[in-house]
């Protein structure tokens, strides 16, 4: 089981009872020492652990890993690479990047749902959805309730949205096969359906218009 962003095992650790340490993903990367630049950026990419970074190993896990007093000479950096390897691919690689690319988009990631939430003007359009084992594994979108329910039957992967509000949302398999055009169109409309909701001045803001 993952129980912390940067591979660094928690079993036995004195200060867990000590100072009252919540581990890392269960206080959201608020250890007993306070917040940790590692968990902190690792969450803010959407990751749930370091191993998922396409900088992996950054030089600053190095730092942390190779600390001549708190480091553990590489072993977390191993732990990671192990669980990276553990993981499959989706059938759509490229849908974090192509959400973030959104004029406007804010990206957090819910921890207590496992969810990676993509946002704009506050307003969420996508929500990436992570399994037991950390891999993204469902992508719910918000549609028009007709296309919802016409895109569920034809298609089996296409599901009344998870946890969502199911006449609007749509939840999709990401390891399914759902043609890549219809899963970007997917997208491009339930971002545009949060855009049109917010007033006209912030959308022209977000769109980089004067007028």
């Amino acid at each position: 089981m993952i129980t912390t962003r940067c591979g660094l095992s928690c079993e036995g650790c004195s200060y867990k009872e000590d100072c009252g340490c919540g581990e890392c993903i269960k206080s959201n990367g608020n250890p007993f020492h306070g917040p940790c630049r590692l968990a902190q950026c690792c969450q803010d990419k959407g990751h749930v652990h370091c191993g998922e970074c396409k900088e992996f190993p950054c030089e600053l896990l190095k730092e942390y890993s190779y600390d001549q007093e708190q480091g553990d000479q590489g072993e977390r950096i191993e732990v990671c690479r192990q669980w990276s390897s553990r993981r499959q691919d989706t059938s759509y690689p490229w849908i974090h990047e192509y959400l973030s690319e959104k004029p406007g988009t804010e990206m957090d990631f819910k921890v207590e749902w496992q969810w990676t939430r993509y946002k704009i003007g506050n307003k969420m359009f996508a929500a990436v959805c992570k399994d037991d084992s950390g891999n993204d594994y469902i992508i719910s979108l918000k549609l028009e309730p007709s296309e919802g329910e016409f895109l569920r039957s034809q298609y089996e992967e296409i599901i009344p949205g998870y946890y969502m509000n199911k006449l609007h949302w749509n939840s999709v398999d990401l390891y399914g096969k759902v043609p890549e055009n219809l899963l970007k169109d997917m997208i491009d409309k339930s971002y545009d359906l949060m855009l049109n909701s917010l007033s006209k001045k912030m959308q022209r803001e977000i769109l980089g218009k004067e007028n």
